[in-house]
């Protein structure tokens, strides 16, 4: 993905929000940056400027989304960025950590699913009165460059195993393709990823009483978005993981609490800031900067530095400002 710099500094897009949880997650990420000390400047866009945002990620090829989208037309504007500007690939990572509600201990899932395909085509209307048809686009080529990337970024993460989640049985000729396409492009990975099927009943039932059997899930548009909710579910919730959105020249980063659209929590989690600050910086090369964030998560962790959703008696302003201060230090 090529870089867009000006003058030695990366210029990424902050769409601020204009709820408090979006001020206060905007207010994460620009400390989260200056506490980190590397290159990167922000430029604010507000929510409501619409064409503003698009041309300003179309411009600098990168963008932090912070604020919970849960009106249609907050919708509407996210589904057009990934749309227009071809993010076609969804990744989420989801771990547990110890003493955050994690159900099960050692989770370490990555999802990787289609984003603007199948049933995100926007297509339907009404043949006659009383009666609607939505369709379900998907093509030999979308699946063909949605399984390449797919597996590429497995092995650049690491991944082992993937577990590719299907409904063939019920959708035998759009599933059936992507089954097939993945056969074909696992021969060029089959001596660094292991490769196997998996129903997607049976993978829900694995992933709500074996979650650790899994190391990285492959699924369509169609199941991507619940299958990354109850892999968080099980890991200790949305609060603690990042997301993004990507394509060939573009990415969206934003915490899962925000792509999931989880409300039930009155302030945005700190903790899926600074996860999706990691990959972003991981995304425009600075991963020495990264893992020193993630270091210092750790450590507030370890410490017993928590957030009062995870029993703790913190505020995430506390958080990010006991991270932010040790990074200062490490300069």
């Amino acid at each position: 993905m090529p870089e867009s710099k000006y003058g030695g500094i990366n210029t990424v897009t902050l769409l601020t929000g204009s709820t408090l949880i979006g001020k206060a997650g905007a207010r994460y990420v620009k400390a989260m940056l200056t506490g980190s000390m590397v290159p990167v400047e922000v430029q604010d866009i507000d929510p409501k400027e619409k064409e503003d945002y698009f041309k300003s990620v179309l411009r600098n090829r990168a963008a932090v989304h912070v604020d919970i989208v849960v009106d249609q037309e907050a919708k509407q504007r996210s589904l057009k960025i990934c749309n227009d500007l071809d993010l076609y690939l969804f990744r989420a990572r989801i771990q547990s950590y110890p003493g955050f509600k994690c159900r099960f201990p050692n989770v370490d899932i990555h999802v990787i699913a289609k984003n603007n395909m199948g049933i995100y085509s926007e297509l339907e209307y009404s043949p006659v009165k009383g009666v609607v048809e939505a369709i379900s686009v998907g093509t030999k080529k979308g699946n063909v460059k949605y399984l390449k990337a797919a597996f590429a970024l497995a092995v650049k993460s690491k991944r082992k195993k993937v577990t590719l989640v299907h409904k063939a049985k019920e959708w035998p000729v759009s599933e059936g393709s992507m089954l097939e396409g993945a056969c074909k492009i696992h021969k060029d990975y089959k001596d660094l990823l292991e490769l196997e099927f998996m129903e997607l009943e049976d993978c829900i039932s694995h992933l709500v009483t074996n979650p650790q059997r899994f190391d990285c899930i492959f699924a369509s548009d169609r199941y991507a978005t619940f299958l990354a909710t109850i892999c968080s579910g099980v890991a200790g919730g949305a609060t603690l993981a990042s997301a993004a959105e990507m394509g060939d020249h573009h990415a969206v980063f934003k915490p899962l609490q925000t792509k999931l659209s989880v409300t039930n929590y009155p302030l945005l989690s700190p903790y899926g800031i600074i996860n999706t600050i990691v990959d972003l910086f991981i995304h425009l090369g600075y991963k020495e900067c990264a893992q020193a964030l993630t270091c210092e998560m750790m450590r507030t962790m370890d410490e017993g530095i928590k957030t009062k959703e995870f029993g703790g008696k913190d505020n995430g302003a506390f958080v990010i400002c006991d991270i932010v201060n040790r990074l200062k230090c490490r300069k």
